[in-house]
């Protein structure tokens, strides 16, 4: 019975119905999961599905938090349990919420505001998901803070036994600061768009899953309520 309990901790869903039975009911509770991602493939919409699984926690850094909401809804994605962590007024607007013009302290600040939220829900068990991670990545920082970030966030996602979701841009950073993310990540899902004939398609892989087998055909996707496996072409 306690075995059983414990292989039920290790599985986390996705909200994707067939990834999850793919996955034996979901990801590691745990894990640090990079969606690694084709802006043109809609990734965020990844991002709403994971929010939507269970109380969660979004970072939103590069629009403001009723867009994010509103474009859930539309998606029919639940979003009672959503609570935003909101970097974009932060770095964004003045306490007028006018757009700042030019304040080279921010760059820096903005960390240790995520640092004080990041304490601040400590204690609490829920998803995190940060869209996205290449915001704080192209911050004119020292590398220190942004390592210290990817760090902290990975010890979040172990320490509250829930995942940790972090949006990371192609085609964006040096290979050497993609390579530390990648390195860092427990699970990795690959996200992109090809033009087949007079389509495009988006698909998605995830080639990394620490401590258990990968899984490294890709899946196409469309999205409509929420992320929907093509099984017309992909069966998982």
């Amino acid at each position: 019975m306690m075995e059983q309990k414990l292989l039920l901790r290790r599985a986390f869903p996705t909200g994707i119905a067939l990834l999850d039975k793919r996955l034996d009911g979901g990801l590691p509770s745990g894990s640090f999961v990079c969606l690694y991602a084709d802006p043109i493939a809609v990734p965020e919409a990844f991002l709403y599905q994971f929010a939507s699984v269970s109380k969660s926690y979004y970072l939103n850094t590069n629009r403001p938090a009723k867009f994010i909401v509103r474009d859930m809804q539309a998606m029919k994605l639940d979003v009672k349990n959503v609570n935003f962590i909101d970097v974009f007024t932060q770095y964004y607007l003045n306490e007028f919420g006018q757009f700042v013009v030019e304040d080279r302290y921010r760059d820096k600040e903005i960390f240790d505001f995520v640092a004080e939220m990041l304490n601040t829900i400590a204690n609490d068990d829920a998803i995190v998901i940060v869209d996205s991670i290449s915001f704080f990545l192209n911050l004119n920082v020292e590398w220190g803070l942004k390592d210290w970030l990817l760090n902290k966030l990975y010890a979040r996602s172990k320490e509250a036994e829930a995942p940790v979701y972090v949006y990371l841009v192609k085609n964006l950073h040096p290979i050497s600061v993609v390579y530390k993310v990648l390195d860092l990540s427990d699970v990795v899902i690959d996200v992109e768009s090809e033009r087949v004939g007079e389509r495009i398609i988006s698909k998605f892989a995830l080639p990394k899953i620490r401590g258990r087998k990968p899984i490294n055909e890709y899946f196409r996707f469309v999205v409509e309520e929420g992320v929907q496996i093509d099984t017309s072409r992909d069966i998982a």
